[in-house]
């Protein structure tokens, strides 16, 4: 009896935390569109179609419209090897299907406490792997030449020691 009640416990708050997620869930496929076309104007680094929505959140704004608020999570590359991921706040109007400025963003009730909310999550990050290993292979390759291929190429010294030995050469 103890295991039943168990099991049916576990599967009461499995069904509602699923169920949760899934009343949780904004649509932000336009937000993301609208933001793969607006952010190369801003960052001109950017990679196309890196943009990724977090923590969305809708308001509604003085004329009744939709207004959806989300962490934008971009990634911008540099000459092809410095990437770097940003970590912004951006809001949509979702019924003109426009990027909002943030003047018009302050206007919406409830904006301000979302971005004093989620200004922790706002950073920059910088990956730092690929540099650091293109420097390693700076210094590799050399070395692996001078220890590997080096000792095997044709020694004039060696060819010439058995000539000096058979001539007698008095040098």
């Amino acid at each position: 009896m103890w295991q039943k009640s168990l099991a049916f416990v576990t599967a009461l708050f499995l069904a509602l935390s699923i169920g949760q997620s899934v009343l949780a869930a904004v649509d932000t496929s336009e937000m993301t569109k609208a933001l793969n076309e607006e952010l190369p104007t801003t960052h001109y680094d950017y990679k196309k179609g890196s943009v990724k929505i977090e923590d969305p959140k809708t308001f509604t704004n003085g004329k009744g419209e939709e207004v959806i608020g989300g962490i934008a999570v971009i990634k911008t590359v540099r000459d092809g090897i410095f990437i770097t991921i940003k970590r912004e706040i951006h809001f949509f109007n979702a019924d003109s299907g426009k990027l909002l400025t943030n003047a018009d963003a302050a206007k919406v009730d409830g904006v301000k406490e979302y971005i004093d909310s989620n200004s922790d999550n706002l950073h920059q990050k910088v990956v730092y792997w690929l540099p650091v290993l293109l420097m390693l292979l700076i210094i590799a390759v050399p070395a692996i030449v001078l220890y590997i291929v080096v000792p095997r190429l044709y020694s004039t010294s060696e060819y010439m020691n058995p000539i000096y030995e058979r001539n007698d050469n008095p040098r």
